[in-house]
């Protein structure tokens, strides 16, 4: 199998529930069947060292050289991101945000203030990173505001490994579970087709075309 928790090689997932084991005590309530963490764990198991169909069908194969549950990358702003699923496949990386029914983070404009109240340096700090995303999307900072912050920092997640390993192919695939309730789904994907028609559906972060997608099932 091809498939690890966290940056190397040295947890491997042989069954869905091996992520559980893996993770640290106050975090293991987080894995519970129809949630996130373990419907994206069972789909990528059960895709047997491939890319689960859904994505093979949005990437156009279903190669797989190594997949990383849980893994942490490095973001603007100085915080580790923890990506669901980081694909590595021939050429390329896909950056994976796996959702059932949870909604994205907060957008931008509360992340910006999430931590005043404990810090009062951290809102410009955040304004900062965010003036740097608008930046490299080439948009106006004020337009950034009312995208969910996950789906940024994902993208970025995807430009920063794939341009770390020289790999051309980069993309961000939101994988979706459709098992919420319909007024939730339509919050997730109305979230998710806001940011890409302010980006574009090939934004271009540090010099990498990172592909942006839902995939579904």
């Amino acid at each position: 199998m091809n498939l690890y928790f966290g940056f190397g090689m040295d947890r491997p997932i042989i069954n869905a529930t091996d992520v559980r084991g893996y993770l640290e005590p106050a975090k293991k309530r987080q894995y519970r069947d129809g949630y996130s963490m373990a419907e994206a764990a069972k789909s990528w198991v059960s895709a047997g060292g491939f890319l689960p169909r859904s994505l093979a069908e949005i990437v156009g194969s279903n190669d797989l050289n190594a997949a990383h549950l849980e893994y942490p990358t490095r973001v603007w702003g100085g915080g580790t991101a923890m990506t669901d699923v980081m694909a590595f496949i021939p050429d390329g990386v896909i950056a994976v945000e796996a959702k059932v029914e949870e909604p994205f983070d907060d957008v931008v404009s509360d992340w910006i203030e999430r931590e005043a109240g404990r810090n009062p340096r951290s809102p410009p700090h955040r304004r900062k990173a965010i003036r740097r995303y608008a930046e490299a999307l080439k948009v106006d900072a004020d337009s950034l505001l009312g995208i969910r912050y996950q789906l940024l920092q994902r993208t970025l997640c995807a430009s920063i490994v794939a341009g770390a390993r020289g790999l051309s192919g980069a993309w961000m695939i939101v994988q979706h579970f459709p098992r919420g309730t319909a007024g939730e789904k339509v919050t997730n994907r109305s979230d998710f087709e806001a940011f890409v028609e302010l980006v574009g559906k090939v934004p271009v972060i540090q010099g990498v075309r990172v592909r942006l997608a839902w995939a579904s099932g």
